[in-house]
């Protein structure tokens, strides 16, 4: 056996290792956020919400065909893939940095030949770049994106291999100019389809220029290499002619692109400016989170391990010490002003960059050490397998049908033919798209998602697939049409309106939209039963249907003007898991579980429907058993009970 086979065998292990944690740990079916909505995009080929993301969708569709489990299993897989590829690469990179890139030659000839067994010369090299790559792997946020159906699996993907071909095309040993200069192409070309996948790719900028410059020199000949490089980086950008090519999708056609105003809007992801840079406030609170998260990522001791790789870089190359400083720092300063709740993708470079730290803190380490450098490689294994069992629990989605379950207790709570008007993106509405446009699940039911309605493609979505919803309020439609196109060409200027003027114009649009949700009410019933759920009636803010009583249903709330008690509704047999989980999103389900019987007991008691009512706040006491609301309620049937008596 040759260092050629272990350096390859390692590379197999890499791949083959993570990817069968991952498939141990694989979302089973659909998650939070996007997860639905995501495979319904790759299924059917949709558009999908800014950017579009049309390279990872037609890739999703291709890996779709593979004849295992059903559509949103076969896309977890897809994940699940790709950050084994990834990680893989990452091996090799590390190879490179530490053979080629960071340390001189006489260095590393020495470190080999310091070594006992001069058959296997590279083996330590071998394994401690294995050792990063696994530290990668399971660190918490890179082991989660894989879990499941996310752009981020490609992006991850993405960011290993154009710093690869960045630092090949920078290598100064590279005697071929012509070999450099196609690494330059190489690299420009593939940097544009990263951007085809994810705009973030924009937080390689400012160290890749720097460490461009630096190597190349503030000179004519660096800045016609890059006029030269933006041809294959344009060619790359072509894919986005996916966007105007599938805006007619019947299914799914989010932004609408069939433009260039609209295709615009939609690549440059113009509908969440708002939420960038938009205060110190957000700032603080994103760095205090992320603060709070980063030294879990992996498990706190190898960030010690860190910060000795990176004295080593800088010891002995300068330039890379700052490009890793520069992108560290830069990705946490913009990722920190977006304003969103699941923020940690955002930080993935930051995770990349630690990973090689570490991997350069173990080098220093063992080479620092008087004692056989194989043997303190191979113990050295400890260390991912520490974080491996560490984050496992925190990372195992294997069963996680906590979204699945509370899709599906939405559509029980839901009455044949009626329409569900909802803000729960997170938690339910993307899941619904996939399984209504995929396995036709309840078709029966109208969805309308409330906070899309505030987009003006997505009322030629109602169009298409509720044409009875549209025609029934037509003229609420046509008028709310022109105050929506107002907000979304000026969408900052009606956000923080500075005239009289602005604030009158937001009032109309506002005014607008209110009329438009009346009209979804009114229009509908009683012909339809109209439900909300609880957050919409928990806002203070826009309130519609104040003419109608709110009947608790399950996890939803009914519109009626009907006073009496309805005997013939049936309580829906939820299924679900309670959970402790401290998360949002699981404390978000279990608090909606909780709401929902601690309304229909408060509605029942109205009705003097006690014994019933007594049920269901015991089901809130096994969800929660601290809460007071229950338990004084429950209190007050017992006084009501004993005074009937």
């Amino acid at each position: 056996m040759t260092d050629k086979y272990f350096k390859y065998l390692f590379a197999f292990l890499s791949f083959a290792n993570t990817l069968i944690i991952y498939i141990l740990t694989l979302a089973p079916t659909v998650g939070f956020i996007d997860t639905g909505e995501l495979a319904t995009d790759c299924l059917k080929l949709c558009i999908g919400h800014p950017t579009g993301y049309p390279l990872f969708t037609m890739i999703g569709h291709i890996f779709a065909f593979i004849p295992i489990g059903d559509g949103i299993y076969r896309l977890n897989l897809m994940s699940a893939v790709m950050g084994a590829v990834a990680v893989c690469e990452f091996y090799f990179l590390m190879i490179f940095l530490f053979t080629v890139y960071v340390f001189p030659k006489d260095f590393i000839k020495k470190f080999i030949d310091e070594q006992e067994n001069k058959n296997f010369k590279n083996l330590s090299i071998y394994l401690i770049a294995f050792i990063s790559s696994l530290c990668l792997a399971f660190s918490v946020t890179f082991w989660n994106i894989c879990n499941g159906i996310e752009v981020y699996s490609l992006h991850i993907l993405f960011l290993i291999t154009v710093n690869f071909l960045f630092f090949k095309a920078c290598d100064i040993t590279v005697r071929n100019s012509v070999n450099k200069e196609r690494y330059w192409l190489l690299f420009a070309f593939v940097l544009g389809l990263s951007f085809t996948n994810h705009l973030t790719t924009i937080f390689l900028a400012p160290s890749t220029l720097f460490l461009y410059f630096a190597v190349n020199g503030f000179n004519k000949l660096s800045f016609q290499r890059i006029l030269i490089m933006a041809i294959p980086f344009a060619v790359a950008l072509t894919l986005y002619i996916y966007l105007p090519v599938r805006a007619d999708n019947p299914v799914l056609s989010w932004g609408y692109p069939d433009n260039l105003v609209n295709m615009y809007r939609h690549i440059s992801a113009k509908q969440f400016n708002v939420w960038m840079f938009s205060s110190t406030e957000v700032m603080k609170k994103q760095l205090e989170h992320f603060i709070e998260f980063y030294p879990k990522e992996f498990f706190y001791f190898p960030l010690i391990i860190a910060v000795i790789g990176l004295f080593s870089i800088f010891r002995f190359n300068k330039k890379f010490f700052y490009f890793t400083i520069v992108l560290f720092i830069f990705n946490i300063f913009y990722a920190s002003n977006y304003d969103i709740h699941d923020i940690e993708s955002y930080y993935i470079s930051v995770f990349i960059v630690n990973a090689v730290w570490i991997g350069f803190g173990i080098f220093y380490i063992i080479n620092k050490i008087k004692f056989n450098k194989l043997t303190l490689s191979v113990l050295a294994l400890l260390i991912p397998l520490v974080i491996v069992m560490k984050n496992y629990k925190e990372c195992d989605e294997s069963r996680n049908y906590y979204p699945y379950e509370f899709m599906q207790n939405i559509f029980k709570s839901a009455r044949q033919n009626s329409i569900i008007i909802s803000s729960q993106w997170d938690f339910w509405l993307a899941s619904a798209w996939y399984f209504q446009y995929i396995h036709n699940v309840r078709p029966d039911i109208w969805v309308i998602d409330k906070e899309l309605l505030r987009r003006s493609w997505y009322i030629r979505h109602i169009q298409i697939h509720y044409p009875r919803i549209y025609e029934l309020s037509r003229t609420e439609f046509e008028n709310f049409l022109p105050e929506l196109y107002k907000f979304e060409n000026e969408t900052s200027r009606y956000l923080t309106p500075k005239t009289e003027f602005d604030k009158q114009e937001l009032m109309k649009i506002n005014n607008a939209y209110i009329a438009l949700l009346n009209s979804l009410v009114d229009k509908n019933v009683p012909e339809r039963s109209v439900y909300t759920t609880y957050e919409i009636e928990q806002s203070k803010t826009e309130k519609f249907g104040k003419d109608y009583l709110r009947v608790p249903e399950g996890l939803l709330m009914r519109y009626t003007k009907e006073k009496g008690f309805d005997s013939t509704y049936q309580e829906p047999d939820f299924k679900y898991e309670i959970t402790k989980n401290p998360d949002y999103y699981y404390e978000f389900l279990m608090q909606s579980y909780y709401d929902s019987y601690l309304y229909r007991a408060n509605y029942l008691m109205n009705f003097n429907k006690f014994d019933k009512a007594e049920e269901l706040l015991k089901k809130c006491l096994e969800l929660d058993n601290q809460r007071a609301d229950a338990k004084m309620l429950l209190k007050k049937i017992s006084e009501l009970k004993a005074n009937i008596k």
